[in-house]
């Protein structure tokens, strides 16, 4: 009888064993394939790369979650955390186009960056899943390339992250006609 006892705890320690896995990375039991990737987060950068090229765009609103001092190469500190007037004046009327050959097409309009008076520049850009969500690389505020971090999108807004001197810092895209 001990000896079926010890074989039938043995059996169930190897079953159970076997089937657990430890994966520390993935802190929310999503399920992972072989390259640490969730599924939710491939269907996700799928699902983002679809509404960028049905879409178009215009920057809405550039802020940050906590106060930061956002220029801080002077002597003034300040702690804000509504960074719109920070934004050039030729990106506020910029409208972007996402192509699916991985170019965004930047519309200038009336205020153009200056050095530059293309009415339409091309930009590259890449929307990659990885195993914390989202990588968007986009552009930043000289058109040059930038990442960002997906946050959410709906049928109005695309919202994403970025770091700006060890900060973080969000910008809200509003769909245009």
């Amino acid at each position: 009888m001990k000896a079926l006892l010890s074989l039938a705890m043995i059996v169930s320690m190897f079953a159970f064993a076997s089937c657990s896995k430890d994966d520390s990375s993935n802190n929310n039991n999503v399920p992972v394939d072989g390259d640490g990737i969730s599924q939710e987060n491939k269907d996700k950068a799928v699902a983002l790369q679809s509404y960028l090229e049905g879409n178009k765009f215009q920057l809405s609103r550039y802020y940050s979650d906590t106060p930061i001092d956002y220029i801080d190469t002077d002597n003034v500190v300040k702690a804000e955390q509504d960074l719109w007037p920070y934004v050039s004046e030729w990106l506020k009327d910029d409208h972007y186009q996402f192509g699916n050959d991985d170019q965004v097409t930047i519309e200038q309009n009336a205020d153009k960056i200056p050095g530059d008076s293309t009415e339409v520049l091309l930009r590259p850009y890449s929307v990659t899943a990885d195993k914390d969500g989202v990588a968007f690389k986009f552009m930043g505020h000289e058109y040059q390339p930038l990442d960002y971090r997906l946050i959410e999108f709906s049928d109005t807004l695309l919202r994403v992250s970025a770091t700006w001197n060890g900060k973080t810092v969000k910008s809200d895209y509003k769909v245009v006609q």
